[in-house]
């Protein structure tokens, strides 16, 4: 434990060297360090002048299992800092504020004990742990069971799969199917919310959402056509998934009629009850849209739908807990009977996704070249400087104020560009997560002989851009293919795609919000040339 002081107005910049201090003492990485400082500035000053707080009491914290935490405790009124901003506006001051402080909201806890208002920050990230820890249990799970294969009789390699393997993954996949319902009701009602919020924002809004929803639509044109060149002759079953031919012929023989009818529930209670996740997603969307109609009279009830979001996506986090564990014995299963041809299906997928960020790629260029004419290589340039960032910590949200910074600084946009464009667009902008979502899915439907034809490709493309919102991309997957009668035990092997999935989905993220951004400022003539082009 660190030693405590206390943070007022007149030692504010001494107290966050201190916070910096103790951080580097503890062997804190810098990108953690930033986003601490940066929420601990956003907490303290909401302290002070909403909670009339006089001063702020702060204290590292190092807690079991070396997980570093900061502790900011004031005397004051109840106010709760976490709460969100009801109206945003481009001139509001804390438009951007409540953004940084929405996305970090997992890392966030208020208490109101004794008089006082505590807010405790989770300091230290372990998106690089997590990382780290699943490439080793997708190593040593494949090593295991080619050895276990060599050495043992394939009885044993049975009882082995019968008595710890599946019940340890069937299991896990009961725990993960008890929480998708909630996890994708509430998320998808916040990403309304959030999109609306955003959207209300007047000319400027509406033109930098086409452009990201143009960047995300050829994204998914991209990904479907380099699946089909990929997976067209068909992609080899995994014997540790449910065969082909378990699934039901009426499962193949799919209708796009049938499908838009049944989106439509006949109550409330049993989509939850019968886990008809787009049910789920329709009941979601039209209560969101319901919600944002009423405008601040409810706005206690939105507050607690986020709070309802948070408790579930803290679910999956914990449940994400046991998923390097999971992935192993998964991996020891496949390598039973298909190690290589795992292996080789999912690099083939992660290859075909660069292939898709490349293309992605090019079309920004020419973006940037078309609508923003504007030559796109300085951005190219220095936009690479945000990317090791953005893969290490697999968030946009902990890279937005190096976005801003960057913007301002070396792209030359002007500061009432990027204040409001920045924070929007990693909330609209999923064209990098639709990437992997497409992709995957298209690829376990081939897996299962199930053709793409026209009515499928609206309604991968459709699900997708909606699910890329708020779910986890691979509930995204499952729930996808699982209309077309995909088993729900693909979610098992797509975990260990989404470790590096994820991350390559964060980058091209970045990339395209700030492509969008320096067309926007270009087109609203708020691009200083001189910086941007300078060395």
């Amino acid at each position: 434990m660190q030693k405590n002081f206390f943070m007022d107005a007149e030692n504010f910049s001494d107290a966050q060297e201190a916070i910096e201090h103790q951080l580097k003492q503890l062997d804190v990485k810098i990108e953690d360090i930033l986003r601490a400082q940066l929420l601990v500035e956003e907490i303290f000053w909401r302290m002070i002048k909403q909670g009339r707080a006089a001063k702020v009491e702060v204290q590292v914290v190092k807690q079991y299992l070396g997980k570093i935490q900061i502790q900011m405790t004031a005397e004051g009124t109840p106010y709760n800092p976490l709460i969100e901003v009801a109206d945003w506006s481009e001139d509001d001051e804390d438009y951007y504020t409540a953004i940084i402080l929405k996305g970090n909201r997992h890392r966030l806890n208020w208490l109101r004990k004794n008089n006082l208002n505590a807010v405790t920050i989770d300091v230290s990230g372990e998106t690089n742990r997590q990382l780290w820890l699943l490439i080793a249990a997708i190593v040593s799970g494949l090593i295991c069971g080619v050895v276990m294969k060599e050495i043992l009789l394939p009885e044993t390699i049975a009882l082995i799969n019968d008595n710890a393997i599946m019940p340890i993954q069937t299991m896990f996949m009961n725990a993960l199917s008890m929480i998708i319902a909630p996890v994708v009701f509430f998320s998808i009602i916040s990403g309304v919310t959030g999109i609306s919020k955003g959207t209300g924002i007047g000319r400027i809004g509406l033109k930098l959402i086409s452009y990201s929803l143009c960047l995300m639509i050829v994204s998914v044109c991209f990904s479907h056509v380099v699946a089909w060149i990929f997976f067209e002759g068909g992609v080899p079953q995994i014997n540790a998934l449910p065969a082909a031919a378990e699934i039901s012929a009426d499962a193949k023989q799919f209708s796009f009629i049938k499908f838009i009818v049944d989106i439509i529930p006949g109550d409330f209670v049993s989509p939850v009850a019968e886990g008809k996740v787009l049910q789920i997603l329709f009941i979601a969307v039209f209560f969101g849209i319901a919600l944002n109609s009423l405008g601040d009279k409810i706005s206690n009830f939105k507050e607690l739908l986020g709070n309802l979001n948070d408790i579930f996506m803290k679910m999956i986090s914990l449940l994400m807990f046991f998923m390097p564990l999971v992935v192993f014995f998964l991996m020891m299963n496949l390598a039973f009977d298909t190690a290589a041809e795992t292996l080789m299906l999912i690099s083939k997928l992660l290859f075909g996704e660069l292939i898709v960020i490349a293309l992605l790629l090019v079309f920004c260029a020419i973006f940037i070249r078309y609508v923003g004419k504007i030559s796109s290589t300085p951005f190219f340039r220095k936009d690479s400087e945000v990317l090791p960032t953005t893969f290490a910590t697999s968030s946009s949200i902990t890279v937005m104020p190096s976005m801003m910074k960057l913007c301002t600084n070396k792209l030359g946009i002007a500061p009432k560009i990027s204040s409001f464009s920045i924070p929007l667009s990693v909330t609209f902008n999923t064209a990098g997560s639709l990437i992997c979502i497409v992709m995957a899915s298209v690829m376990f439907l081939r897996m299962y002989s199930i053709e793409i034809d026209v009515h499928a490709f609206v309604i991968i493309s459709f699900l997708a851009i909606m699910f890329s919102f708020g779910a986890p991309d691979f509930i995204s997957v499952t729930i996808i293919a699982g209309n077309f009668g995909v088993p729900a035990e693909i979610a098992a092997l797509m975990f260990c795609i989404d470790a590096l999935s994820d991350r390559l989905g964060t980058c091209v993220n970045v990339f395209s919000n700030m492509s969008a951004t320096l067309t926007l400022a270009r087109t609203e003539n708020l691009l200083d040339e001189k910086i941007y082009f300078s060395s």
